[in-house]
C-alpha cells in the first residue's frame, strides 16, 4: 500500500498493490523543471522489511519525487523503521539513502530535506549551463553491427553539434525489430532515462524517426525533452535556409512531419523542440488544427511549383546561351563550398558543420580552354535519411538533371568515405541521373599520406584535390574541361 503526500501533508493518492509491488499512476503534473522536484513524496509498505527496490529508486528518479520511503510493517500491524531515498544533485547514482531509522528520526531528517535538495539542484544546473550549454543523451536502437551503429551515432553527434547541442553520452540497444510502443523494451527505456537524469542532460535524441505512437508513449513515460533524428535535421535546415525557396521547403517538411502526429497529446508534441531556439511542433499543434495545417501544406506546395517554374525558365535561358553547367554533389561536410571558393575565387561561407549550406549557390567558372561554365553547389547528402525528408532532397536535387557534368565530391580523409560514396551514387541512380557525365573528386587529401591518397584516387577513379591548399586544382580543371568539351 502506498500514500502520495504533498508538501502540505495532504494525501493526494492512495495506491493498493499486491505482494510484488505497487504501480504509481500518472501524476498528471506538468513537466518538472530540472532544478525542482515534483512536490510529492511516496510512502509505502514493505511486508517483509526488505530494502527499497530498484523499481522504487527508478520511480524516485523518473518522477522526481521529493522522497521515496518504505515503512516496515510489524506483525501487530504497526509501523516499524523507515528507509528514505532522495535525489542527490551531481551524484553518480543520483540518489542517497537514509535509514532504516525510527519514524521520529525520519520525520526530523525529512523536515529540511526538500529545500536543501532543490538548492543543490539549482546550483548544479546553473553551473552546468555556464560550462557546457545544452546537452543531450544520444540513443540508437537497431540490429546493425556494432561498428555501423557507432558510426551512425557519430553522425548524429555531428548533427547535434551543428545544431549547437553537445552530446553528453551515447547508448546503443541492439534488437531484431523496434518495439512499436517504446522503440525499445520498457525496462531499457527506463534504464536510459535514468542515465539521462544522472547526466543532467537537457534532452534525449533518438537516432531514428519516431512514430506518432512512440512519441506519445515515450513522452508519457518521461518528463525529459524528446527529439528524433528527423526533427533535429529539420531544425538545422530552419537555421540554414536563407532563400525563399529553401524556407518554403523546410516549412513544408516540418508541416508534413507534424500532420500525422496531431493525434498525440499536446504535451507530448510540445517536448519535441530540439533546444535550438526554434518553434517546435508542439507550439504549432497548439494553434493549428488539422484542416488548417493541410490548407497551409497545399498553399506551400503551390508556391514551390511557382518557384520551380521560375527556375526552369532561367535554365532555359542558360541553355539558349550554350553555357555549360556543372553541379557539385556529395556527402555533407565533404568540402563542396570550399572547393567552389577555390575554383572560382569566391567567398561562400564555409563552416565545419553538417548542412552548413542548404541554399544552392552558383558561380561562373573559367576553364583552361578560355571558355566558362556555371558551377552550382547543392545541399549535402547524408545516410539514414528519414523518409519524410527525402522529398526535400529530391526536389532540390532534381535540378541536377539539367547539368552537363556532376562533380561527386568525397572527403577522402573520413574513415567511412566508402559509405559516403555509396550514399551519393545510390541517390543519383534513384533520381535517374546515372547517364549524366560524372567526375569523382576526393577532397582533403592533404590530411592523408601522399602514397595513401594516390592509391585511393587510383582505385576509385577519382581526381585528388585539396580545397584548403589548392593542391590538385589544375588537374581537376583539366579533367572538367575534357569532360565538358571533349
Amino acid at each position: 500500500m502506498a500514500l502520495l503526500i504533498d508538501r502540505k501533508g495532504r494525501i493526494t493518492r492512495v495506491v493498493v498493490g499486491d505482494d510484488h509491488g505497487i504501480v504509481i499512476p500518472n501524476l498528471g503534473q506538468h513537466r518538472v523543471a530540472e532544478k525542482r522536484l515534483a512536490g510529492v513524496r511516496c510512502v509505502h509498505t514493505h511486508l517483509k522489511g526488505e530494502p527499497l527496490t530498484r523499481d522504487d529508486l527508478n520511480d524516485l528518479l523518473l518522477l522526481r519525487l521529493d522522497a521515496m520511503a518504505s515503512a516496515e510493517v510489524r506483525p501487530d500491524g504497526t509501523a516499524g523503521k523507515i528507509t528514505l531515498a532522495y535525489i542527490t544533485a551531481g551524484a553518480e547514482d543520483s540518489h542517497s539513502l537514509f535509514g532504516p531509522a525510527p519514524l521520529a528520526q525520519a520525520n526530523e531528517f525529512f523536515a529540511g530535506l526538500v529545500e536543501g535538495v532543490e538548492a543543490d539542484l539549482r546550483r548544479t544546473v546553473v553551473s552546468r549551463k555556464v560550462k557546457e550549454g545544452e546537452s543531450a543523451l544520444l540513443i540508437h536502437v537497431s540490429n546493425l553491427p556494432r561498428r555501423a551503429a557507432e558510426y551512425s551515432l557519430d553522425e548524429l553527434a555531428a548533427l547535434a553539434g551543428s545544431a549547437g547541442i553537445r552530446a553528453a553520452d551515447r547508448v546503443i540497444q541492439r534488437r531484431g525489430a523496434p518495439d512499436p510502443k517504446y522503440l525499445m523494451g520498457r525496462g531499457k527505456l527506463q534504464e536510459f532515462m535514468i542515465k539521462a537524469l544522472s547526466l543532467g542532460v537537457d534532452l534525449v535524441i533518438f537516432d531514428t524517426e519516431l512514430s506518432p505512437g512512440q512519441i506519445k508513449a515515450i513522452s508519457d513515460f518521461t518528463d525529459m525533452d524528446v527529439l528524433d533524428r528527423t526533427q533535429l535535421i529539420i531544425g538545422i535546415f530552419q537555421k540554414r535556409a536563407t532563400s525563399r525557396d529553401g524556407k518554403v521547403r523546410v516549412q513544408l517538411a516540418q508541416m508534413k512531419y507534424l500532420l500525422p502526429r496531431l493525434g498525440a497529446k499536446e504535451s507530448a508534441l510540445s517536448r519535441i523542440r530540439g533546444g535550438i531556439g526554434l518553434r517546435g511542433p508542439g507550439e504549432t499543434a497548439a494553434e493549428v488544427q488539422r484542416r488548417h495545417l493541410q490548407a497551409r501544406i497545399t498553399a506551400f506546395e503551390r508556391e514551390l511549383k511557382r518557384l520551380k517554374e521560375r527556375r526552369a525558365q532561367k535554365r532555359k535561358e542558360r541553355t539558349r546561351s550554350e553555357v555549360r553547367s556543372v553541379s557539385i554533389v556529395g556527402y555533407t561536410n565533404a568540402g563542396k563550398s570550399s572547393l567552389i571558393n577555390r575554383l572560382t575565387d569566391s567567398q561562400l561561407p564555409v563552416k565545419n558543420l553538417l548542412f552548413s549550406t542548404l541554399d544552392p549557390a552558383s558561380r561562373r567558372l573559367w576553364l583552361p580552354n578560355g571558355r566558362h561554365a556555371v558551377i552550382s553547389d547543392t545541399v549535402g547528402l547524408i545516410g539514414n535519411m528519414p523518409e519524410s525528408l527525402l522529398g526535400v532532397f529530391r526536389a532540390t536535387l532534381e535540378e541536377l538533371a539539367e547539368s552537363h557534368l556532376l562533380l561527386h565530391v568525397t572527403d577522402a580523409s573520413n574513415p567511412d568515405f566508402e559509405n559516403h560514396v555509396r550514399v551519393g551514387e545510390k541517390l543519383l541512380e534513384d533520381l535517374g541521373l546515372g547517364e549524366i557525365p560524372r567526375l569523382n573528386v576526393f577532397n582533403k587529401v592533404e590530411l592523408l599520406e601522399p602514397d595513401v591518397a594516390e592509391n585511393l584516387c587510383r582505385l576509385n577513379g577519382a581526381v585528388g584535390v585539396s580545397a584548403a591548399t589548392g593542391w590538385g586544382i589544375d588537374n581537376l580543371l583539366a579533367a572538367m574541361t575534357e569532360k565538358l568539351f571533349g
